[in-house]
């Protein structure tokens, strides 16, 4: 409650369970609640996230309390710089104005490891293709690596396209070389809110920074740095004081910390508090405090017995009364999610599986139809009524900002009549995508001539739709689609990394290798002190989404491809 009434700027740290989210969301609410006495007017308070599926859970918590305000902005640094630098001054940046497509990270690591192949450049080097504040390489000239980086850019010059890196620099630079600009956000924005920060990079920063040092702009930082899992992705993790010199606030941070665990029992906190630095305890809150856990270490299962070996593991627990929603498996890569998926799909069960499936309509949450489909996708039900609510006010916001409609239509109305919308789903995808736009645009009176963004977008999606679908070979039909984007069901198989935040009953975590955790990127070149920290880092992430039960898993059987055994990650 100190947190969340703290009026000035703030340093809030907060470990596994305590509540991070439930206090950003509270904080989100008290100000809105208060605007009058705070004086906020008609300024905006930005909650930053470090992923989309974190915007829409704050967005989705707040709307379930009955909050609903135009003062308030939830999204990612990209979305942010997109909707609020890039977008508004498009005018000014010569290489966008006359259109672009922001790339997703299946067409850029289809393309990345294609130069490499052409660079002579391994699949597992790490290459960092972020360019510099002065819009440079980091390689030094000459290198394969620089030449590499120029390719890959010249690649999306020549296809209008950006990436997320991009939208970065092409923000910074535009807020950095136009001062009026950056001080006219700087008087909009109330307050800024970061959530995840210890995974905030250089660039991110200086944009933060931009804003800050005009002094009109309050700043909430929220966070853990024991969950610093980015740093091999340019993350950097900046405490009190050099938080406090960087943005230029003497002196003017508080520091307050969450260290009590509402989600795990003890014995879960105490086996990962033992991948920590920095050495703070953490003590279980909940009534889970005592529960008899299992907290296993297994390392003589052959690869080719892991599938069953996850099988036997989730019945066993599924027997005892866990829902499979509460059981994940985590693994080090999209490559290990694909083919455990796949085995364990292959054999007998009782249980859903809730694995990697590749959306043939990519999920650019930058297109303004993007709502509109997963509107219509998405049943009419009362558990997915908030969501269908976000929605439904991200397609009027949308609508509104493309000048397809004079004003915002209300959400309500805009449910109504995405209701009554009836398409006939035995047809190809991109038919269907076509039908949906149309339909929605002739009842709601939207003009879809050549010369709109109403048009562009559609065709945008269709145009990427098609591509996608061309590039990985997919036959889908319409009838397919609820399926991409429908509420999740079943055993959660998924990756390390895209598990932060997220907490399950039982958690099963596979491929502990030295060459997967810490990954060969994080190992060539890289000093053993490196390696492991980043190794504990992402061990303290995934042993700390457990609430009752928690497995981890070095199978054997794994070589390289100089045919040399993987061994057991050795933090653990």
């Amino acid at each position: 409650m100190s947190a969340v009434k703290y009026e000035d700027n703030m340093l809030l740290t907060a470990c596994p369970g305590s509540g991070k989210t439930k206090t950003l969301v509270s904080k989100l609410y008290h100000m809105l609640d208060n605007a009058e006495s705070l004086a906020i007017g008609k300024r905006k308070i930005v909650a930053i996230t470090y992923t989309n599926i974190a915007a829409e859970t704050i967005c989705e918590r707040l709307l379930s309390y009955g909050v609903e305000s135009n003062s308030l902005w939830i999204g990612t640094i990209h979305s942010f710089c997109l909707q609020w630098v890039i977008r508004p001054n498009i005018n000014k940046i010569r290489r966008l104005c006359g259109g672009f497509i922001v790339i997703d990270q299946h067409e850029r690591e289809e393309k990345l490891s294609e130069l490499k192949l052409a660079h002579g450049i391994g699949q597992y080097e790490q290459v960092i293709t972020t360019l510099s504040l002065s819009y440079e390489p980091v390689y030094q000239k000459g290198t394969k690596e620089y030449r590499f980086v120029k390719e890959y850019h010249r690649y999306l010059a020549d296809n209008d396209s950006i990436d997320f890196d991009l939208i970065l620099n092409i923000s910074y630079r535009l807020l950095e070389k136009n001062p009026k600009l950056t001080s006219r956000l700087a008087k909009l924005l109330y307050h800024v809110l970061v959530d995840e920060y210890q995974d905030t990079s250089e660039i991110q920063y200086e944009i933060l920074k931009l804003i800050i040092t005009h002094k009109s702009t309050k700043i909430t930082l929220i966070g853990d740095v024991e969950q610093a899992i980015y740093t091999g992705l340019g993350a950097i993790v900046k405490d009190k004081s050099e938080l406090e010199n960087f943005f230029d606030l003497k002196s003017c941070i508080e520091e307050k910390m969450l260290t009590g665990c509402f989600r795990s029992s003890q014995k879960i906190i105490d086996h990962y508090i033992r991948y920590q630095d920095a050495g703070y305890k953490v003590k279980a809150t909940s009534k889970l405090i005592d529960f008899n856990s299992v907290v296993d270490l297994q390392q003589d299962i052959d690869k080719s017995q892991l599938a069953a070996y996850v099988i036997a593991i989730i019945e066993t627990h599924l027997n005892q009364g866990v829902y499979a929603e509460e059981i994940a498996v985590l693994c080090p890569s999209w490559f290990d999610v694909i083919g455990l998926s796949k085995e364990i799909d292959s054999l007998e069960k009782s249980f859903k599986v809730d694995g990697v499936l590749i959306s043939p309509i990519p999920k650019n949450q930058d297109n303004l139809w993007l709502p509109l489909i997963r509107l219509i996708l998405t049943k009419v039900d009362m558990r997915n009524f908030i969501k269908r609510r976000r929605l439904a006010i991200e397609l009027s916001e949308k609508l509104y900002e493309s000048a397809a409609t004079h004003e915002r239509v209300e959400p309500r109305l805009l449910l109504q009549l995405i209701n009554s919308i009836t398409l006939d789903v035995n047809r190809e995808i991109v038919s269907w995508i076509d039908s949906a736009v149309n339909t929605f645009c002739s009842k709601l009176n939207v003009n879809l001539d050549e010369t709109t963004i109403a048009y562009s977008s559609k065709r945008s999606i269709i145009d990427a739709t098609i591509e996608r679908m061309k590039k990985y070979k997919m036959n889908y039909q319409a009838y397919d689609l609820e399926r991409f984007f429908s509420s999740s069901n079943g055993v959660k198989i998924a990756v390390f990394h895209s598990s932060k935040g997220d907490e399950y009953d039982v958690v099963i975590c596979t491929g502990l290798l030295h060459g997967k955790v810490p990954n060969w990127k994080d190992i060539y070149g890289c000093s053993v002190a490196h390696q492991n920290y980043v190794a504990r880092r992402l061990l303290y992430v995934i042993a700390s989404r457990a609430r009752k039960h928690l497995y981890l898993v070095s199978e054997k059987g794994h070589e390289t491809s100089g045919k040399v055994p993987y061994v057991a990650t050795m933090q653990l």
